[in-house]
Formats: C-alpha cells, sequence, structure tokens
C-alpha cells in the first residue's frame, strides 16, 4: 500500500492514477492488452452505437494528443483489435472498428476492470464518491479555462 504524504492536489491526483493504471494493467495483462487499450475499446464499443469512429472522437474523450492516440492505434491495428479504413472523400479520415478479437476481449475485461472498479470504492459511501466526483469535475474545469 502507498501512503501518499503530499498535500499539492496534483502530485495526489497523478500517484492515485498511477496506481490505478498499474492495477487495471495487472488484471487485464493475460488478454494482450493494456489499460489505455481497454478504454479505447470500450469507448468505440458505445461510440459505434451511435455512429462511425474516428481517431479524433479518441483523442477528444481522453483529452489525448493526436500522435499519442495515432501511436495506440497503430499498436492495436498491428495485434489485431482493430481495422481502420480510409473514408471516401477523404483518405485521411479512417473509421476504427473493433475486431471479433477485440470484441471477445471485452467481454472478459469489463469484469476484471469492475473488480478495480469496486476496491477503489471500498470503504467510501455514496455521498463520499459523490463529493469526490463532483470535485473532480470542478478541477478538471479549473484547468480547462
Amino acid at each position: 500500500m502507498v501512503r501518499i504524504e503530499s498535500r499539492d492536489i496534483g502530485r495526489c491526483v497523478h500517484i492515485l492514477s498511477r496506481q490505478i493504471k498499474r492495477k487495471v494493467d495487472e488484471a487485464v495483462s493475460k488478454y494482450d492488452v493494456t489499460a489505455v487499450q481497454c478504454g479505447f475499446i470500450k469507448l468505440i464499443s458505445e461510440s459505434a452505437k451511435h455512429g462511425d469512429v474516428y481517431a479524433k472522437d479518441i483523442e477528444a474523450k481522453f483529452n489525448m494528443r493526436r500522435a499519442t492516440v495515432a501511436e495506440i492505434l497503430s499498436l492495436m491495428e498491428k495485434n489485431g483489435l482493430i481495422t481502420r479504413e480510409s473514408q471516401v472523400g477523404d483518405a485521411r479520415l479512417k473509421k476504427i472498428t473493433l475486431t471479433q478479437k477485440s470484441i471477445e476481449i471485452q467481454k472478459n475485461i469489463e469484469s476484471e476492470i469492475k473488480k478495480v472498479e469496486d476496491s477503489l470504492k471500498n470503504n467510501l459511501t455514496k455521498e463520499e464518491i459523490n463529493k469526490f466526483m463532483e470535485i473532480v469535475q470542478k478541477m478538471s474545469q479549473n484547468l480547462g479555462k
């Protein structure tokens, strides 16, 4: 267990974020995916229900730079998790689709991620969780200004 001793909010959030990423990576490693790839798979799956999914959609939802998203998507394509197909009229725009492999993986990783999420919430009341979410939202908005 890591004891966060800093009173610096940014440092505390960073440490917690790394702990969560490490736990999720451990939980899903048996499926040869990372925590970030799991997030992409979930987003692509949910977004595809409402229309086509492109890299710019992932960039916006994850607040990530284009180059970072492109690198992760390239690796996911190489590993057979997604396909990218150029669109008529603009070959630069590539529609992202999950493969059967990632659809099967998603079914398994959801329960693994839920276990990590449940452990995060352990010993917290609903009120504490709601307050935490409210504070995180405010902090995010503060940085977006």
